[in-house]
């Protein structure tokens, strides 16, 4: 990918290693459900980092989903299983944003007691991707009370989340769980504006969402870049770019996601940056919606 001298022979060898993947669901009968589902969400990561704007991508998210069935009645998970259920909510979560629509499995089916654990995913912050699951279902409501009620519903469980005991305010990974209770508010709050009135939304996300993209632009600076952490801050940064009230905010959201691709050079990452890029220079700041310009342009953009 850093060098396109390298595009054929790396497609070449994506096309070797899906028709290998293709021929194992088929014929061998020895891969577990949880098999199925790792390399499922690896081939997913596969395809958002060589490219992260075509259907392959999503399409490795619905397959992993189906591998879920057997998964999700069991009892007694090992802590891989339980790992590969929370990586594969955390996706298909963010993906549901993407597409705009509701996520393929919803609830908390993936929370456990081990939640608490951190990763370079979800972070601290297993309950906030819940949460951001939940907005997704909001559209789908069709009474206006009771999509305002959960949506109240969604913004004190935001308001009222702490991070993990114990854990200084400063460790990367509490940063990075703090830039997506900011992107969830912001998420929020586009999707209620989408049905109510400024006033009615100002009620539910008081304060508007100023504050949230300044934290997040914030909070990023303070995560090392090299970090683990960093890898994750793709969405948070994303959204908050999409909402950038001025030139100072999108100027600073642009330089933190170019330096934290300076040596990965993921497609995805690139892809988005072009699309806020679109936003700011274009039509100017909050004119247009990142969703209409990946719309228009055919796009299924990932945000992981």
């Amino acid at each position: 990918m850093c060098n396109p001298e390298f595009n054929d022979i790396s497609l070449q060898h994506r096309g070797r290693v899906l028709a290998a993947f293709r021929s194992s669901l088929d014929e061998d009968n020895s891969l577990t459900s949880e098999m199925r589902l790792a390399i499922a969400m690896v081939m997913c990561a596969l395809e958002t980092i060589s490219d992260g704007t075509s259907v392959g991508w999503t399409c490795h998210v619905a397959g992993a989903a189906a591998c879920l069935d057997s998964i999700r009645s069991s009892r007694n998970l090992s802590f891989e299983a339980k790992w590969l259920l929370r990586f594969f909510a955390y996706h298909d979560s963010l993906t549901s944003i993407s597409l705009d629509r509701k996520p393929l499995l919803t609830g908390d089916y993936w929370m456990s007691s081990d939640d608490a654990l951190a990763d370079p995913y979800c972070a601290y912050a297993p309950r906030i991707i819940f949460y951001l699951s939940e907005i997704s279902v909001l559209s789908t409501i069709e009474s206006d009370e009771e999509m305002l009620q959960k949506a109240y519903e969604i913004a004190n469980g935001l308001a009222e989340w702490k991070c993990k005991a114990g854990i200084t305010s400063d460790e990367p990974l509490a940063l990075l769980s703090e830039t997506y209770r900011g992107a969830a508010f912001i998420y929020l709050e586009s999707v209620l504006r989408k049905r109510f009135s400024q006033h009615i939304v100002a009620e539910v996300v008081p304060g508007g969402i100023a504050t949230h993209i300044e934290a997040i632009s914030s909070l990023s600076d303070r995560i090392p870049q090299g970090a683990f952490a960093e890898c994750s801050l793709l969405f948070p940064l994303f959204v908050a770019g999409s909402r950038a009230e001025n030139a100072r905010q999108a100027s600073v959201i642009r330089k933190r996601l170019v330096a934290m691709n300076k040596w990965r050079k993921f497609k995805n990452v690139d892809a988005c940056v072009d699309v806020l890029d679109e936003i700011w220079t274009v039509n100017g700041p909050r004119a247009v919606a990142w969703q209409d310009v990946s719309k228009h342009r055919g796009w299924n953009l990932a945000l992981f």
